[in-house]
């Protein structure tokens, strides 16, 4: 009789804190998307609210990417960003790597200092912390 109520409650825990990372991944979602649509014109790819990765092309020290992306919306804006992973993340190429593949829908955002960035993976909580060292928006 305990081990079942104790494995209720174990059930009902895990449910309530699954339920809780939804809901924080949604509004993160609809956060960053609130921010995206107040601008109006993008700029830069990293303006764009959504994105998808093509190719990604690691340089010989895995710290240096090439990474070519489009934007879900609208299928003739594309870019090629080089990044500079953060020095000793080990995880982040594999990441990016995964996210092309699958062809995931990613939310970049910015952050200080100026050429600081995060690529979020959408419904996720994965992320990729780089500076952007250059970006070529036809």
């Amino acid at each position: 009789m305990i081990v079942a109520l104790a494995g209720a409650v174990a059930f009902v825990v895990f449910e309530v804190v699954w339920v809780v990372r939804l809901i924080h991944m949604g509004n993160l979602d609809a956060h960053e998307l609130a921010v995206k649509m107040g601008v109006p014109t993008p700029v830069s790819a990293l303006d764009w609210p959504d994105m998808r990765l093509k190719a990604v092309v690691a340089q010989p020290d895995d710290r240096l990417v090439l990474v070519s992306v489009d934007w879900s919306a609208h299928p003739g804006q594309s870019a090629t960003l080089l990044l500079a992973l953060e020095e000793g993340d080990a995880r982040s190429l594999s990441l990016l790597s995964e996210w092309c593949a699958g062809q995931a829908s990613v939310s970049p955002l910015r952050y200080p200092p100026p050429p600081g960035l995060v690529l979020r993976r959408r419904q996720s909580l994965e992320r990729v912390h780089a500076r952007l060292l250059a970006e070529d928006l036809p």
